[in-house]
């Protein structure tokens, strides 16, 4: 069958796309953990960029192999919802990181007559690396200050590199290698020389080392700790209470085992004498990025630790050793006790109960909310798997979340349904509070006092 002239995509490209992002899409999974070891070695974030263009190599060769403008996009839709449907942990997310990485790639590659030449794939693979930075960072809290947006450009320009090395130039290699092999006979391969690999391998390396050198610098966090909140004594370490003894202990994050050296965060917490009421531990970093604690962990986990590096205006510590990987904080600025940081759920439940957030950690996704105070990144756990831990009974028919105002009503049956409504945690300077919202951002009811299940 004669293939029509134009913006057409033939059986052979649809397989050649599809294909690609199959493989790109399970591929994503151990290119993550590739990166996650990369970083735990160098114990700061940012460093998972170095594999970007690994994410992107798939887009540029669908184009190099079909010829077909629009490749590109066709080929980062269907990849993003292999890693979705694989369990990627950023959701809907990264279908979305996936399809502006193709656009770019298109948006590359356009300018040139030949779409698969080596000039074309290091611009299209460059671009589409650096977009995941910026697309993740509208769903993140922005930087609090003109350092940490210094750090946000760095490492887009680490993930432009590494477009331009892997999409770019190992991109073309391994279209000219599927040439050479006759797998793919097109149009005869162009060589590329020694040299050409020689410079690959030298940007490679002093990428890792000007990236090592300069974020360790950059990213560091402010020299005195304020432990606050809900205690009796507020203070300032290690300007008070430095005669804290250090210990060492074993952690492990995302499957990899490092002993640390620090302050037990519990003793920390345990000398500015905490309120009897006392939940949760907020850690939150200079860059406005917090998470919690729970107090049972604190007070339980001997891995927990403050580890700090320098001295005096360079001194920096990061948490490290909780059970939840989001709980491992660089550059740590301030420790708030909370105290009560539960919500009632009763109604027609066999099992009614409060909602502890710190039982649900392990449930919960991010997405980027605004429940009044400003776009925030917010942790929010399944409201259905709240629901029926708690057992709701035969005749219940709707949900009811009351706040100040009006109360919001919820179908029973929709909220059972899937994970797409939510309770979102909103973390405070000083308190926890709640909300509910679906996974598009939709907030349904902010500062939720109360759930009741009828």
């Amino acid at each position: 069958m004669k293939e029509r002239k134009g913006f057409y995509f033939s059986t052979r490209d649809l397989i050649i796309v599809a294909a690609l992002a199959a493989l790109g899409g399970v591929a994503g999974t151990y290119i993550n953990a590739l990166g996650d070891a990369f970083q735990a070695t160098l114990g700061f974030a940012g460093t998972t960029q170095w594999a970007a263009g690994l994410h992107v190599l798939w887009l540029t060769l669908a184009v190099g192999l079909t010829g077909k403008q629009g490749a590109g996009t066709l080929t980062g839709v269907l990849k993003g919802v292999v890693e979705l449907l694989s369990g990627n942990t950023h959701g809907l997310l990264v279908v979305l990181v996936d399809i502006v990485a193709g656009i770019l790639v298109d948006v590359g590659v356009l300018p040139f007559r030949k779409k698969d030449s080596l000039p074309a794939f290091c611009v299209a693979g460059g671009l589409a690396s650096a977009s995941n930075i910026f697309v993740f960072q509208l769903f993140a809290v922005l930087p609090a200050d003109t350092l940490a947006y210094g750090a946000l450009l760095l490492i887009a320009g680490v993930a432009l590199v590494s477009g331009v090395l892997f999409a770019g130039l190992l991109g073309v290699g391994l279209l000219n290698a599927l040439r050479r092999a006759g797998v793919v006979k097109d149009r005869a391969p162009v060589p590329m020389g020694g040299r050409l690999y020689l410079i690959f391998l030298l940007v490679a390396g002093l990428l890792t080392v000007g990236l090592t050198l300069y974020l360790r610098q950059a990213l560091r966090g402010p020299p005195t700790i304020h432990v606050g909140g809900a205690v009796a004594a507020p203070y300032d370490y290690p300007s008070e209470h430095g005669d804290i003894a250090q210990i060492t202990a074993q952690a492990t994050m995302r499957d990899t085992t490092t002993r640390y050296t620090g302050v037990p965060i519990r003793e920390l917490i345990a000398r500015a004498q905490p309120q009897e009421s006392a939940s949760l531990v907020l850690v939150r970093a200079v860059d406005g990025y917090a998470f919690f604690i729970s107090m049972d962990e604190v007070q339980s986990n001997a891995s927990l630790l403050l580890a700090c590096q320098g001295k005096g205006e360079d001194a920096s510590c990061d948490v490290v050793g909780a059970e939840s990987p989001k709980a491992w904080v660089r550059g740590l600025s301030t420790l708030t006790v909370i105290g009560a940081s539960t919500i009632e759920v009763a109604g027609a439940l066999d099992q009614p109960g409060p909602y502890a957030p710190n039982d649900w950690q392990f449930e919960m996704d991010s997405i980027r909310l605004d429940v009044g105070d400003g776009p925030a990144k917010l942790q929010g756990a399944p409201l259905r798997l709240v629901l029926e831990s708690m057992e709701p009974q035969p005749d219940a028919k709707t949900v009811i979340a009351h706040t100040g105002e009006s109360p919001v009503e919820l179908p029973l049956s929709k909220v059972l349904d899937g994970d797409d409504v939510r309770l979102f945690t909103v973390i405070g300077e000083q308190e926890i509070t709640f909300a509910l919202a679906r996974m598009d951002g939709t907030v349904l009811a902010p500062k939720i006092t109360r759930i009741e299940v009828r």
